[in-house]
């Protein structure tokens, strides 16, 4: 195993796209794709968020077990099972030694409502006992260990926008040290109009006239292993990661947390920054973090002009927007799809170019309200 790097195996996802690491691909090579927005609510218009709207289980997880799952749940479990299958059957390591590790932003928030509108609106009694494993954030992570018997280390972390690609730093961690020998690294997120509602209200949501973010449905899986085995995608190269103070509702008054994660992972990697070829961006049409990303940028490239993708604008922003930002990235630098999204305008504006050709280096990065950043290297191999 090399010091500075794991290898990605495997690829599930569920997007608003489709079910399938293959829609995913088809909708990035589609210029004119964009997600079915609108969110039901109880007593307005619907919210601008990127839905999956054709999710099944069918075929994949049993009706029954998938009849006990909560969304986020069902979510996760579709696109890990596409990334492990994918990884090999049988898989080419022990269940026991196989981890998972997952962000999400709003996981246990549909299944905590119905709890607590039963307590309150009716008794104690009535609230359904179903519901209480699933009213927690490692719910996802938890039901798939138990799905599919995997017994290395089960992390959640919640860190809002940067919690899929943490969850993919903290597993190249576990693999370096030999705490399992592969781990399903993912992030997981459900349409929940309580969760819209919030950000609607404080005016952070796209609107006729105001920009702002588009929220996401789905789930982003990559599996990585310590060895390349016989097919990798592509190696996560580097992960950084920093911090700076602010309010848990806000972006950092400054890009240096931004920036300086973006530097650790490429020392980390051993690659400079001139020999990026691409960066998958963090822009999600809030107009602080386009600044601050512009910001970074200028920092971490200086004269360098590497190509610039949006996805959030087309996949929607959070947890498992992260992670898939992830997916995308691995699978452009594997030569698998060509994404044809267009460079974000702030970036266009400062002479970063849109993606034309093959990339071989992709540096994805992120900011989450509150302060933390996280940024990884993927190349190709």
């Amino acid at each position: 195993m090399s010091a500075a790097r794991v290898y990605v195996r495997a690829a599930g996802a569920v997007t608003p796209a489709g079910t399938g690491v293959a829609a995913l691909r088809r909708a990035a090579a589609d210029p004119g794709w964009h997600p079915a927005l609108g969110l039901p609510r109880p007593d307005a218009e619907p919210l601008p968020v990127a839905v999956c709207r054709e999710f099944t289980t069918k075929d994949i997880v049993p009706p029954l077990l998938a009849r006990r799952l909560d969304r986020p749940s069902r979510l996760l479990a579709v696109a890990a099972r596409e990334a492990l299958r994918a990884a090999g059957e049988p898989l080419p390591w022990a269940p026991e030694r196989v981890g998972v590790t997952a962000g999400t932003w709003n996981s246990g928030t549909s299944a905590l409502v119905e709890v607590l509108r039963a307590v309150f609106l009716t008794s104690p009694d009535e609230a359904p006992p179903a519901q209480f494993p699933s009213t927690v954030a490692n719910a996802p992570a938890s039901q798939l260990g138990i799905l599919d018997k995997l017994g290395g280390p089960n992390i959640t972390f919640a860190e809002k926008q940067v919690g899929g690609l943490r969850a993919i730093v903290e597993a190249a961690r576990l693999l370096l040290a030999r705490r399992a020998d592969a781990v399903v690294a993912c992030g997981v997120d459900e349409g929940d109009w309580l969760n819209a509602e919030g950000y609607a209200r404080l005016r952070a949501l796209a609107a006729p006239g105001r920009a702002g973010m588009v929220l996401g449905e789905g789930a982003g899986v990559l599996v990585l292993a310590g060895d390349p085995g016989p097919a990798p995608i592509a190696a996560v190269a580097g992960w950084g990661s920093a911090s700076a103070p602010a309010p848990p509702h806000r972006y950092p008054a400054d890009a240096a947390a931004l920036a300086a994660a973006c530097v650790q992972a490429l020392a980390r990697a051993g690659i400079t920054a001139s020999e990026v070829d691409l960066v998958v961006s963090a822009a999600n049409g809030i107009p602080a973090l386009a600044a601050l990303e512009l910001a970074a940028m200028d920092a971490v490239f200086a004269g360098h002009r590497p190509a610039a993708l949006g996805v959030a604008e087309r996949l929607g922003e959070g947890a498992a927007g992260g992670a898939l930002r992830a997916v995308v990235a691995a699978m452009t630098v594997a030569g698998a799809v060509l994404p044809v999204w267009g460079c974000p305008a702030h970036l266009a504006a400062a002479g970063y170019p849109a993606l034309l050709g093959p990339a071989r280096v992709a540096l994805v990065a992120g900011q989450a309200g509150g302060g933390s950043a996280v940024a990884l290297v993927l190349t190709a191999v």
